[in-house]
């Protein structure tokens, strides 16, 4: 007999996947506590409502989910769309459904027409669910599930609304003839220049990056506005992990056109910091940040009004050329838009390969 029940202990909630994924070798996640603060006093809060649920089979957790409204995302496309992020559960089509109901309850007390997720809890944050490639570990601020969440979720009634592709590219791979020509010509524009990141200057970055993030993904799906307080929330984040070499701003005639900003793949630490105990988990987790040469290219973007100068093409090779002179050989660039077929063009012809998809479900409730 299952039992869905609301819930104020976030801890508890927050806990349960930990037990959950006890075995599993490739499941990495982000500290509890900063979790805590995620469902608590992140920015987000600040314009919209959420409630969670866990699931009980004779008072033992099997399952757990949150439903939460997202107000810019609706006001943006005009839409009444309610969302379901944090979603775990057993292998069991019933505990999954018990689940997507009790969440689509109260999206439709909320006025919402259909649901959508997993967002965790946007699409600015970490989302999606793992499709394939499950025997590989996840880079930081990325996702990671048992292979049967699909099932349960389209057994449930769920479509796919929306595929994310991860790339991968190691110092090895080389760009191709075609493009390294294009580089080189784009190069010879005396009004494009490159810089890194001013972290003497950090929050008066961010801002310009995140202005440029909001105009140039405006028109593509999932978008969601970045608000001010997200963008401070965003910005002291950043500060702490950073580093000016993964970094680069482009500057056409002294105004900032675009962007790439790559992080170091801190889950490599998580991973020892969640499977030991003691002074060797502190142990190994120093081991696991030295030997630290992976990245994850977080976002990238380029104003729309600078577009078809081949800034795309610039940023990336200059991302490249930055981490490889520095040490770092490989990097994931996620997520990317199936659809998107200019920039994973690009990306493709840059070495990069596709390595893995994430999945964003939708239904009518």
């Amino acid at each position: 007999m299952f039992k869905a029940i609301e819930t104020q202990d976030v801890k508890k909630f927050v806990d349960f996947p930990f037990t959950l994924y006890k075995d599993c070798p490739h499941y990495i996640t982000d500290l509890r506590s900063n979790l805590v603060k995620l469902l608590t006093t992140d920015p987000f809060w600040q314009n919209n409502e959420r409630v969670l649920f866990l699931l009980y089979k004779d008072d033992e957790i099997i399952g757990r989910i949150c439903a939460l409204t997202n107000i810019a995302h609706n006001k943006h496309w005009q839409d009444k769309t309610g969302f379901f992020g944090f979603f775990d559960c057993i292998n069991d089509v019933g505990a999954a459904n018990m689940l997507f109901h009790a969440a689509s309850v109260w999206l439709k007390h909320k006025g919402c027409k259909t649901i959508q997720g997993p967002v965790n809890p946007s699409t600015n944050h970490t989302c999606g669910v793992l499709v394939d490639n499950f025997d590989k570990n996840p880079f930081i601020m990325m996702p990671y599930n048992f292979a049967y969440y699909n099932e349960l979720i389209e057994s449930c009634g769920f479509e796919k609304a929306k595929d994310l592709i991860a790339f991968e590219r190691t110092d090895k791979e080389e760009i191709s003839p075609r493009m390294q020509k294009l580089i080189e010509r784009f190069k010879k524009n005396k009004d494009i220049k490159f810089r890194p990141i001013n972290l003497q200057k950090f929050n008066e970055e961010v801002d310009k990056i995140c202005k440029i993030y909001n105009e140039s993904w405006v028109q593509n799906w999932g978008f969601v506005p970045i608000s001010d307080a997200e963008i401070k929330q965003t910005a002291k984040e950043l500060k702490t992990i950073v580093k000016t070499e993964m970094t680069t701003i482009c500057e056409v005639k002294e105004e900032v056109a675009a962007f790439a900003i790559c992080v170091p793949n801190f889950n490599r630490v998580l991973k020892e910091w969640q499977q030991n105990k003691g002074i060797n988990k502190i142990l190994k987790s120093i081991k696991a940040y030295i030997k630290m040469k992976d990245c994850r290219m977080l976002m990238l973007g380029v104003h729309p009004k600078h577009r078809g100068r081949g800034l795309e093409l610039l940023v990336v090779n200059e991302i490249i050329e930055n981490c490889v002179k520095k040490g770092w050989n490989k990097a994931e660039l996620s997520w990317i838009l199936e659809d998107n077929k200019a920039i994973i063009s690009v990306i493709e012809e840059t070495g990069c390969y596709k390595t893995k998809t994430y999945r964003i479900y939708n239904k009518i409730i």
